[in-house]
């Protein structure tokens, strides 16, 4: 097996730190590493943008009867799309490396299986559940078990397990330093 170049070291002052030298898997993985987090907060920002700003003036200028702003929600649909095809790439290449690595024991496989089934879900909601043009989740008049199914489904669910999501990506990056720690 042949092994792949490393970059130049680069001077530190802790003699720890110059004793590293990034090889090109470390910086490809640092590269798909901060693409996966650039589409997570794509998709996450632009929700909250949606429920706090779009989603008020959409209901507005429909009251009003003004058009235009579906256009902006298919825009956001297609950054959505897109972001959710960057996500299920990078997060493949990056949950492979990280379970082949010696940092991902049993607390980080059971964390990265929540993480990875909550934007499993999401992705599903995104595609399959979301229609363009759906601003209301619960309906009126509908019954207590609708409301409950769309609220389950509904594009709020979307950006709070997001929002989990992210906590969880914190959370496995603790573990990951405390494993390097000991």
């Amino acid at each position: 097996m042949t092994s792949v170049p490393s970059l130049p070291r680069i001077a530190h002052t802790d003699d720890r730190a110059s004793n590293y030298s990034m090889s090109f898997t470390d910086v490809l993985l640092l590269a798909i590493r901060w693409l996966h987090a650039v589409a997570a907060v794509a998709w996450v920002g632009g929700g909250i943008f949606y429920f706090l700003v779009l989603r008020p003036s959409i209901r507005a200028s429909a009251a009003q009867g003004v058009p235009g702003y579906a256009e902006a929600g298919k825009r956001f649909r297609h950054l959505v799309g897109t972001a959710m095809a960057v996500l299920i790439i990078t997060g493949a290449v990056l949950t492979i490396s990280r379970l082949t690595s010696e940092y991902g024991g049993l607390p980080y496989i059971v964390v990265l299986a929540i993480k990875v089934g909550m934007a499993l879900y999401m992705f599903y909601l995104a595609r399959f559940h979301l229609r363009p043009g759906r601003i209301d989740e619960a309906g009126e008049g509908a019954g207590w078990l609708r409301k409950a199914y769309r609220m389950a489904t509904g594009a709020t669910t979307v950006l709070v397990l997001g929002v989990i999501v992210f906590l969880l990506a914190d959370i496995l990056a603790s573990l990951v330093e405390q494993s390097l720690k000991s």
